[in-house]
């Protein structure tokens, strides 16, 4: 009887285990979807307090980096790119997906390895996962494409666009108008001319003569003002559509401040030194009497909203005057109704020297000025009161870019340059032997 029982129990046991066999889940089917990268490093290369160059690690997780999965055409990968110097010659990753999952080198596809967690991957080396299904009948090949910047984000990269039927110009003035960078100066013969380019496209056109305005008298600044350029020209401004055809606009005035903006009102210093301002070129309003050391020569004018509050702007103006070897800047608020000359650096290392050619540009939410000679870019953070040149040291370098470096072959430059920025985030300088060069800090490229 006790022997009937063992036999019964043992068929009881071997159904039950007979129906787990029959109810384990298995499909046809296979896929990855979820994949993460683990922790890696990032190398950089910065300036330690002495100002030496070092190499820098940093730790960060891939989980800042999400990984699309492409079920259609099998690929894994990152739309943001991970930053420039990124080492993932060895990281881990997380995965998830219905079947067993594996991976294999491109370059050794014959050896396949079953994939763990704390395996250390080599992603440079280009690297595939697959997924195999339950029932073994499938197995799915997913390429795996990581993304990192080729270059360091803050770098200012630098090219010299092509240049067929740009002219030889002396006097460089350049303003961008639409997609479109005008460039003016006076040709071989004396000629106050204009050449145009596309800034996506195209060549320079050449030089066209200006209509309307002669090399006698001509200050060789020019501005834009609601879609309009104006100038100079034997004390009275002069104004133009198209670049080329010029009238007289307002007489008695001297100099004109240069917007580096289409800032929709022009500024201008009068025969008898008041400080005009007009919207429309018609109706002109003096501001105030000129204050001593007010910029009266290569004034330029930047206006752009307070961190603290984007309803009230401010205005800078920095510029040259007669009397001092260093850089005249000035600045008003939105509502305000006189110019105020910024706090002037007890530093004279930190002074924006008052150099001939004297540029400044708005770029990366700071500004930045050249001069001939072209020694450097020099940068303000604060409105322009300090300004330091960007291949120097200073401690808190964190906040001053550095690799705002020119081109090797304009270092140095003595003679006459012109520059603006485009609304695509380059740089454009137009030197007067018939150079161009264009360069952008790679992360404000706006494609």
């Amino acid at each position: 009887m006790r022997g009937r029982y063992i036999l019964l129990l043992a068929a009881l046991l071997s159904c039950v285990s007979c129906l787990k066999d029959d109810n384990k889940y298995k499909t046809p089917q296979a896929a990855i979807t979820s994949f993460t990268i683990g922790f890696y490093n990032v190398r950089f290369h910065d300036m330690n307090i002495k100002g030496h160059d070092t190499l820098v690690y940093l730790r960060e997780g891939g989980v800042m980096y999400p990984m699309t999965i492409d079920q259609v055409n099998n690929r894994i990968f990152n739309l943001d790119s991970m930053a420039y110097g990124s080492d993932l010659s060895g990281v881990t990753t997380s995965v998830y997906g219905n079947g067993t999952v594996g991976y294999r080198y491109k370059d050794d596809p014959i050896v396949e390895y079953l994939w763990k967690s704390h395996d250390s991957i080599d992603f440079t080396r280009g690297v595939q996962f697959l997924i195999r299904s339950t029932d073994n009948s499938y197995t799915r090949v997913y390429d795996v494409q990581v993304n990192i910047h080729k270059v360091f984000p803050d770098s200012l990269l630098w090219s010299a666009p092509d240049t067929t039927g740009f002219p030889v110009l002396s006097g460089l003035a350049s303003v961008f108008r639409g997609d479109s960078l005008f460039c003016f100066g006076t040709d071989t013969t004396g000629t106050p001319s204009v050449s145009v380019r596309s800034v996506s496209s195209g060549n320079w056109n050449g030089a066209n003569a200006l209509s309307g305005i002669t090399e006698s008298g001509w200050s060789h600044r020019i501005t834009l003002c609601n879609g309009k350029f104006y100038t100079v020209c034997g004390g009275s401004v002069y104004g133009s559509s198209d670049a080329v055809n010029w009238s007289n606009v307002k007489s008695g005035v001297r100099s004109i401040v240069v917007s580096g903006e289409d800032y929709g009102q022009l500024w201008a210093v009068s025969q008898d030194s008041n400080i005009l301002r007009s919207s429309d070129m018609t109706e002109w309003t003096t501001v105030q009497r000129v204050p001593d050391n007010f910029p009266d020569s290569a004034a330029v004018l930047f206006s752009y909203p307070l961190s603290t509050n984007s309803a009230i702007s401010r205005s800078v103006i920095a510029g040259l005057n007669a009397d001092s070897l260093n850089a005249s800047v000035w600045t008003i608020l939105t509502g305000d109704t006189l110019w105020t000359q910024v706090d002037i650096p007890a530093n004279r290392d930190l002074r924006l020297p008052a150099l001939a050619g004297l540029t400044v540009f708005r770029y990366d939410g700071a500004l930045f000025s050249l001069g001939q000679g072209l020694d450097g870019f020099r940068q303000s953070n604060d409105n322009g009161i300090t300004w330091y040149l960007c291949k120097s040291y200073v401690e808190d370098y964190s906040s001053w870019n550095r690799y705002m470096q020119l081109p090797a072959a304009l270092k140095g430059y003595a003679s006459g340059f012109t520059a603006t920025v485009d609304s695509k985030g380059y740089i454009w300088i137009m030197t007067d032997d018939g150079h161009v060069w264009r360069g952008a800090i790679t992360r404000l490229i706006n494609k």
